[in-house]
């Protein structure tokens, strides 16, 4: 939406992710920014080239446009939610015979409401363009209800187990969840700047120093901090308590590192002064 829940204007920021770091950001008006997606598979791409890899985006990326884009950037298996325009495969569904559905199954849904679902394949083409892509199908309803209820989500032709589309497609919510924890623990909800090319560079810089701390994250400290949120991790590793104290006419610098993590500030500091040593001994002129 344009205008936010505050009624306050709102700026949409696309981001794409690879693995645990985000990789590419587009900060811009809200329906603008999905555009950059096309561009961002054309630069990104010798990311996954010469690996499996599979592609999961929102409804933001739906566009026949965007899926053919999707479909041409080499991914092992991609997969988009679709539910901008469902009138279409919402009767081509509801025409299916029921043997083409698969067994019915009792789900419980996150808030503890039981539903009766069930899977199926479909092909759809977007009206104004000649892109045919296939349609996994959900269908649900409780048990007092009526009529069905479905959803939809675009993927790639090498796939035909609805099924195991929709379950693969719902590993998305992780990746939402990192999108979350950067808004949170950054405090990116609010876009610092009046100027739109200053926000994108505040953006970018944020996004620098989330890959940043992951990346020591992941590489450097052990299993125990694996599970710490980007607060955590701001708290325990930039924001070090530290006092200044006079030692042998010197001021000397005391850090109070936590026990999880001083094997690796070790190895960090012994690094740290070897490069400054040497760089000392270069002789200058």
């Amino acid at each position: 939406a344009k205008i936010n829940y505050e009624g306050q204007l709102a700026l949409s920021w696309q981001t794409f992710w690879f693995g645990p770091f985000l990789v590419g950001g587009e900060l811009g008006s809200p329906g603008e920014v999905s555009s950059a997606l096309p561009a961002m598979l054309q630069t990104l791409r010798p990311l996954w080239r010469d690996r499996a890899c599979d592609f999961l985006a929102d409804s933001g990326s739906s566009s026949a446009e965007h899926l053919q884009a999707i479909e041409q950037a080499g991914f092992t298996h991609w997969s988009v939610s679709y539910n901008k325009w469902t009138t279409g495969p919402e009767r081509t569904a509801a025409a299916l015979p029921e043997n083409c559905w698969s067994t019915a199954a009792k789900t419980r849904w996150r808030d503890g409401v039981e539903v009766t679902e069930q899977y199926a394949g479909i092909r759809h083409t977007v009206a104004g363009s000649d892109f045919t892509f296939p349609l996994a199908v959900a269908r649900w309803k409780k048990d007092d209800q009526m009529f069905w209820r479905y959803a939809f989500v675009a993927h790639d032709p090498r796939r035909t187990d609805a099924g195991a589309v929709m379950a693969r497609h719902r590993l998305k919510g992780a990746r939402e969840q990192l999108f979350k924890e950067v808004l949170r623990g950054l405090d990116l909800h609010h876009p610092p700047c009046a100027s739109l090319v200053a926000n994108r560079m505040f953006y970018a810089i944020a996004a620098l120093a989330y890959n940043l701390m992951k990346a020591v994250q992941l590489l450097c400290l052990p299993d125990e901090c694996q599970g710490w949120t980007v607060p955590t991790l701001l708290k325990q590793r930039v924001r070090l308590p530290a006092t200044l104290v006079r030692h042998g006419r010197r001021l000397v610098t005391r850090v109070e590192v936590a026990v999880s993590w001083l094997g690796w500030w070790h190895q960090w500091q012994a690094r740290w002064w070897r490069a400054v040593a040497a760089e000392a001994a270069v002789p200058s002129g």
